[in-house]
């Protein structure tokens, strides 16, 4: 149905019990959309393997620079953002690569905290949207 959005994970238990699955918005389904999008590896989803981000091909690379990272992040986003999310007018990607600690004082673990955030507007509103989200990268935990 246009107009009506679901939030994911969907509450299967819920609708087996024959109570209503939960409403979002199109601000919330969009961002849903993007988060999916960026944390899913290419060929990942097996019914449509162009669906996702060339980010995880290089997860492992810790050698890259934080400004190639960065560009190499925008890139993919704009490119999976404009293909798999066809109710927002991408505007802009912005991205910032910053060294993040994640040990304790015995036991250090430096990781490349990655934070995305999504600009632009939501076609059927046309009202502005912005999404923002963060994960580590080398190796992958968010």
């Amino acid at each position: 149905m246009r107009g009506v959005y679901y939030k994911i994970p969907m509450d299967f238990e819920a609708i087996v019990n024959k109570k209503d699955a939960h409403k979002i918005s199109i601000d919330n389904s969009i961002s849903q959309q993007i988060f999916l999008i960026s944390t899913t590896a290419l060929g990942e989803c097996k019914f449509d393997e162009t669906f996702g981000t060339e980010i995880w091909e290089m997860d492992f690379d810790l050698l890259k620079t934080d400004n190639s990272l960065k560009e190499f992040i925008v890139s993919s986003m704009k490119k999976a953002i404009v293909m798999h999310e066809k109710r927002l007018l991408l505007e802009d990607v912005e991205v910032s690569v910053k060294d993040h600690n994640l040990g304790t004082i015995g036991k250090r673990r430096m990781k490349k905290r990655v934070v995305i955030s999504v600009k632009g507007q939501v076609l059927e509103t046309n009202r502005p949207f912005l999404f923002q989200n963060s994960f580590f990268v080398g190796p992958l935990s968010y």
